[in-house]
């Protein structure tokens, strides 16, 4: 199903940590944001240099529609999330597109999971066991969160009421580091086998929800597979992490004058021109040349890597992540639009 078209009003801003805050948004027209826990926005950020497409996960629950929260961590090279820490305060409109993505515990009934995330990956986590909370579910939940040190945890305080409120629920946290002059009782250190099965024993029994840093996620998912865990209970969120199946051949970037002597395809973004391989996408051919669009799901549901199509021939498999008006405007997602020959795009929207 393609994304909706939102506009999104912030009505409310919350700071976490040092680093995170959680932005309020409220459906202009009052409408409600009805999505599945789990699941993402993508919204059109509007950036003194131009509009920036970002896709940031829903940590608020889908049983509380009429406001979204989005929870976000600004790393000091986050251009992006840095001018939303700085500038996005309540009053602002914003364009939005969705909810994306398929990552939810909705579509998984299961007798027992482990919602598990490092850093700011706890925010699709935590719309999901508030969406547990709110419908009064009473199935075994281990929530388990890593940070870097006792002041990155997220949301301790809510945590502990949750756990509180649920009865099959046990909350694990663990930091990287403890810093001179703080003071922490829970597990330290980075999460192998032996500590995972301190922390949650039965981790292979389990549906497993999984999003954090990429390096997080492959670690906990080798983890899972040495446990004897089945792939088809370990599910990701790949919102902003690279896959490591997509493949980059790196080519010469040249000027605005097509390659001469090539065999492929010639990729032009902006005025500027790329060698590329037959089949490849227009993502993977930008990067191979050295050209960086933002790129979120790297799988045809968020959006955020849509460009425009000046000429050329692709082939476009998307997942939801463009809607037909878009496609009728010239309009293609990068990252799952593969090079039928030479094609020109425009990052400028």
């Amino acid at each position: 199903m393609s994304p909706l078209e939102l506009r999104l009003a912030c009505v409310g801003r919350r700071q976490e940590t040092a680093d995170v805050v959680t932005f309020a948004f409220r459906e202009v027209e009052g409408r409600p944001v009805r999505h599945l826990p789990g699941q993402a926005l993508t919204l059109a950020l509007p950036l003194p240099e131009g509009a920036a497409w970002r896709t940031f996960t829903i940590a608020s629950a889908p049983t509380r529609p009429g406001e979204v929260e989005l929870t976000i961590k600004a790393a000091p090279d986050g251009h992006a999330t840095r001018w939303m820490h700085e500038a996005l305060q309540p009053g602002l409109e914003i364009e939005a597109r969705g909810p994306v993505g398929r990552f939810s515990i909705a579509h998984h009934y299961a007798p027992a999971f482990a919602l598990i995330s490092g850093g700011s990956g706890i925010t699709p986590m935590m719309s999901m066991l508030r969406w547990l909370a709110d419908r009064g579910e009473s199935v075994d939940v281990v929530f388990l969160h890593a940070a870097r040190t006792p002041e990155d945890v997220l949301f301790a305080d809510e945590l502990a009421a949750l756990d509180r409120q649920m009865a099959n629920l046990r909350i694990v946290t663990v930091v990287a580091d403890v810093p001179a002059g703080q003071s922490w009782a829970g597990y330290r250190g980075m999460i192998d086998r032996r500590m995972m099965a301190l922390m949650v024993p039965d981790l292979a029994r389990r549906e497993v929800f999984c999003c954090g840093p990429a390096g997080f996620m492959a670690a906990i998912g080798r983890i899972f597979d040495a446990e004897g865990g089945e792939a088809a209970h370990f599910h990701t969120e790949s919102f902003g992490a690279a896959r490591a199946t997509e493949s980059v051949t790196v080519a010469p970037v040249v000027t605005a004058e097509a390659p001469s002597g090539t065999a492929g395809p010639t990729l032009t973004i902006d005025g500027r021109a790329v060698a590329a391989s037959a089949g490849m996408t227009v993502l993977a051919a930008a990067r191979s040349g050295g050209i960086v669009i933002p790129t979120g799901c790297q799988e045809g549901m968020c959006g955020t890597c849509r460009v425009r199509k000046l000429g050329g021939e692709v082939e476009m498999a998307h997942k939801g992540g463009i809607t037909a008006r878009e496609e009728r405007q010239g309009y293609i997602l990068a990252c799952c639009s593969q090079l039928k020959g030479d094609v020109e795009v425009t990052t400028k929207r």
